[in-house]
């Protein structure tokens, strides 16, 4: 038998990849926040839209790591891991924003409003993204018909 250092395909999810692409892409975001809110900054978290962007670099990873033999099923993975990383991000945003000053009593239910469509979003336009950029990859690759 020859040795491949590649693993073999697989018919099934790779939830590896799913897990392991968004949680590498969003421990650089992680560090970026923490990193500048402890200077002084804690709202920075406030570019956690701007962030969701990097569920394209996500998408391109998962459609070119994966160890899915079925395109649809890489588009699939897609989607779950831009979708967690847009949770992360929406969870970190949630943790963020406590520290970014004192908030009045009457306005912790828009807080919380801007918080739940934060991480709504995140999971949405995360997921859409990495699915659309994987898309292009396997339409470039020939892989969806």
């Amino acid at each position: 038998m020859e040795y491949s250092p590649f693993p073999p395909p697989s018919r099934r999810l790779d939830l590896r990849i799913v897990f392991e692409i968004p949680l590498r892409q969003f421990v650089w975001w992680l560090a970026l926040v923490l990193l500048i809110s402890l200077a002084g900054y804690p709202s920075v978290a406030c570019v956690t839209p701007g962030a969701w962007l990097i569920a394209l670099r996500v998408g391109n990873q998962v459609s070119v790591r994966s160890k899915s033999v079925y395109p649809k099923s890489r588009l699939t993975e897609a989607g779950l891991a831009g979708g967690l990383l847009g949770l992360l991000q929406g969870i970190l945003f949630a943790v963020i924003i406590p520290f970014m000053g004192p908030v009045q009593s009457d306005e912790w239910t828009k807080g919380f409003g801007l918080i739940l469509i934060i991480l709504v979003a995140g999971i949405w336009i995360g997921a859409g993204l990495s699915f659309f950029t994987a898309y292009l990859n396997e339409n470039r690759r020939g892989g969806v018909g």
